[in-house]
């Protein structure tokens, strides 16, 4: 299978292809390697070199050249340019390369006529403000979960169900990533209890203390700093003072998740959701 990129937003979606017949044909493509550093030195009197004391990775541009080939080139154009309009995701797909980026800004050059009505040729430049790629799709891990075994008829001695208490989140990506939590109470609770998800491979924990309403589902985003309910709205103040959002990310390597709680109902359930992050999507 050769490249595939895949553009899309409300709008619609666009598909390019480096080979095969398509009506967007890639013919060059440029981006997608490690992301642009910008570093900060110090120069001292008398010193030879210099002291470099922070870096930080730069925004990323994907530059694609593209031919339009069709029997209504026009259209097909227009069409991409429609989509191309609005900020959107970008996914790359080539062998075992599986990725996606967002695209916060698209710039587009003038269309150029090859074959009147047949060919035309165009530039298009995806920004990302972010330039880190991730997996396709996210990944879920369940941390506390109740799975009822038992089927009719059965014969004793039989598992009536199975618990999952904990979890383990494998990062691949070269980055730390921010996870989102989210917690489902199907019953309220009377008073306040204690949720604590600690991440033992780094030591950092988050801790909620929260009454929950029935039918509630608390969301703990770390990437955005943000903790809600569907029920109470902002829950960022249940949050304990010895506990950091931003502390709270799954490492490179094997992330061992063990959880507290206080008293649940049976069917209460929590699941971490991450994506892997990458500085590069090199197709060679």
């Amino acid at each position: 299978m050769g490249l595939i990129l895949t553009y899309k937003n409300e709008l619609g979606t666009v598909t390019m292809m480096g080979s095969g017949s398509s009506s967007l044909c890639i013919t060059a493509i440029e981006g997608l390697g490690l992301a642009s550093r910008e570093y900060n030195a110090a120069i001292y009197s008398g010193y030879d070199g210099q002291d470099t004391y922070s870096s930080r990775a730069e925004s990323r541009s994907i530059t694609v050249s593209l031919d339009a080939v069709s029997k209504d080139a026009t259209k097909v154009v227009r069409d991409a340019l429609c989509v191309f309009g609005k900020e959107g995701m970008l996914y790359i797909k080539n062998e075992d390369v599986d990725r996606r980026i967002y695209c916060n800004q698209v710039e587009i050059s003038d269309v150029s006529r090859v074959a009147r009505g047949y060919i035309a040729k165009f530039v298009v430049q995806f920004v990302c403000d972010n330039p880190f790629f991730e997996d396709s799709e996210d990944t879920v891990v369940p941390l506390y979960q109740k799975t009822k075994l038992l089927s009719t008829p059965f014969t004793l001695p039989v598992m009536f169900g199975d618990i999952v208490i904990g979890g383990k989140a494998e990062v691949s990506g070269a980055i730390p990533t921010e996870p989102v939590i989210t917690m489902h109470y199907p019953e309220a609770l009377d008073s306040a209890e204690g949720v604590t998800l600690l991440n033992e491979t780094t030591g950092k924990f988050v801790k909620l203390d929260y009454a929950p309403k029935d039918n509630d589902t608390v969301t703990i985003d770390i990437k955005n700093r943000k903790i809600t309910s569907s029920a109470s709205g902002n829950l960022i103040n249940c949050l304990t003072n010895d506990s950091f959002l931003g502390d709270f990310v799954l490492v490179r390597g094997l992330n061992v998740i063990s959880l507290d709680l206080g008293d649940v109902s049976s069917d209460f359930m929590i699941e971490c959701r991450y994506n892997n992050l990458y500085n590069e999507a090199v197709i060679v």
